[in-house]
């Protein structure tokens, strides 16, 4: 699924990416934009849980999550990968 707007733990973030349910309530997300990415990996070192995770596509919520742990977190290229858990 594709989003273009991201909340985490109420900031907001306008960013187009891409969306992946998976098994075990894991959510992997693409996306490319560099202060996004700077909060996850703040996140990511500190072991610590986003309190709320909501992923939208205009006004429709695609996503909407609570304390989630972000797992995995790499950069290929121009595109960051983040795992939550």
């Amino acid at each position: 699924m594709i989003f273009n707007r991201i909340e985490l733990n109420g900031t907001q973030y306008d960013i187009t990416g891409q969306l992946r349910i998976k098994e075990d309530n894991e959510v992997k997300i693409i996306f490319d934009d560099l202060m996004f990415g700077n909060a996850l990996k703040d996140l990511y070192n500190k072991q610590k849980k986003a309190e709320s995770l909501i992923l939208k596509n205009s006004e429709e919520t695609r996503y909407d999550t609570k304390n989630v742990l972000v797992s995995h977190l790499t950069i290929d290229g121009e595109h960051y990968h983040a795992t939550f858990k």
